[in-house]
């Protein structure tokens, strides 16, 4: 069974295969899959209102943001990061009120033997993670929406043998660690500032970079750097400064311009207040200028 809707707040392609024979009991099984890209804010899922059957809900992120609200806590669903869920229990996803729209992938399960394992995989992995676009989970559910689209699915054997597949490409995933997933977050603003110093850099500008939502980009900076995003830039061009002064012939002015402030007493307002002096009196040996 296909469901194929396009309208201005939502594009959506899904496929839930649906086979009448029942001469046995298959303890894997692929329900559904789709494509879906959503602009409204009233998407919203509730663990709590799907029934009472076992389902394992996989949705990978393509552009934009998601959100899932899970044990109390909330956990941003960024493009390149899935959720794994399951129903019954109590978790709701939906669209944030901050990002624009959501486009994902999913795939959902059935079957006793993948509850078991996906039970083991959420142990291993939480709700949230990351995956590479090219990796074998992600790969193998595009595989699977692409059977589903071009109606090679013909038989529930094929759909339970699809599900066990989709779920030992996840077990297969190797563990991802916070540490790599800050290092990750942290090298592309490093690298985006490092770069643009000699202009102003705004937190709208930082968040784009790490392709999140502004406020879920303020709340996750803070808690790798323990200072905000703008006080991390104001820093950075503090370092250039010392090292321009340091290591140059450059006149004030062309520091400041070099930094990216347009307005050199300005920016010797700013340099005094991180280091004491101003920059004048910094190159002369910390003794101010005045």
């Amino acid at each position: 069974m296909k469901n194929l809707s396009n309208s201005k707040n939502q594009s959506f392609e899904g496929f839930a295969p649906f086979f009448t024979e029942r001469t046995e009991q298959l303890h894997s099984m692929l329900l559904n899959c789709g494509h879906e890209l959503t602009r409204s804010h009233e998407y919203r899922w509730d663990g709590r209102k799907r029934g009472n059957s076992d389902l394992l809900i996989w949705q990978y992120t393509l552009s934009g943001a998601g959100e899932v609200f899970f044990n109390g806590q909330s956990y941003p669903v960024l493009p390149g990061n899935a959720f794994f869920l399951m129903v019954p229990e109590s978790h709701i996803y939906f669209l944030p009120p901050e990002s624009k729209s959501w486009e994902f992938i999913y795939i959902s399960l059935s079957g006793s033997e993948l509850v078991r394992l996906g039970s083991e995989f959420r142990r291993r992995n939480g709700v949230v993670r990351p995956f590479a676009p090219d990796s074998p989970a992600v790969q193998t559910a595009w595989n699977i929406f692409a059977t589903c689209h071009e109606k090679r699915l013909t038989n529930r054997y094929d759909a339970s043998a699809m599900g066990y597949s989709f779920m030992m490409s996840l077990m297969a995933e190797p563990p991802v660690g916070q540490f790599s997933v800050n290092h990750d977050f942290m090298a592309k603003i490093h690298d985006f500032c490092n770069h643009n110093l000699h202009r102003p850099i705004t937190v709208d500008e930082l968040a784009q970079v790490a392709r999140c939502s502004r406020g879920y980009f303020t709340r996750k900076f803070h808690e790798i750097e323990g200072i905000s995003p703008h006080e991390f830039v104001m820093r950075q061009k503090m370092r250039l400064a010392v090292r321009m002064l340091q290591t140059t012939i450059s006149s004030v002015k062309e520091i400041s311009d070099a930094c990216g402030f347009e307005d050199p007493s300005y920016f010797c307002k700013v340099f005094k207040h991180y280091h004491g002096v101003t920059p004048g009196g910094y190159r002369h040996g910390g003794k101010s200028s005045q």
